[in-house]
């Protein structure tokens, strides 16, 4: 039996530009794909991304805790096969909504 669950994860950026770029990243793209193809390294507060046309794209947030959330978030959406519902951004605070299903 597969059990829908929405969730809501919030994420401190740098700024309001750092949470606007945040958001419109991993925001889905045409035919329910994500832009964001992985998460290539996180550096302090700082994660790299390469996006699915191969460009590489650096994303500042508050400190080493949000960067870590941020990639255990990306992971646990690929793992559990989840997608994007909303994306958007209040001052430095990007909000996503999203779902994954479980067995």
């Amino acid at each position: 039996m597969n059990n829908k669950s929405n969730f809501r994860s919030e994420f401190d950026c740098l700024d309001s530009y750092e949470a606007e770029k945040l958001s419109s990243i991993f925001s889905m793209q045409k035919g329910n794909t994500l832009f964001v193809s992985e998460i290539v390294k996180t550096i302090g507060s700082e994660v790299v991304v390469r996006l699915r046309d191969g460009s590489h794209h650096s994303i500042l947030l508050k400190d080493k805790k949000n960067a870590h959330q941020l990639s255990v978030f990306f992971k646990d959406l690929v793992e559990n096969k989840g997608s994007i519902l909303n994306t958007n951004y209040s001052q430095d605070k990007a909000i996503i909504l999203w779902k994954h299903y479980s067995d």
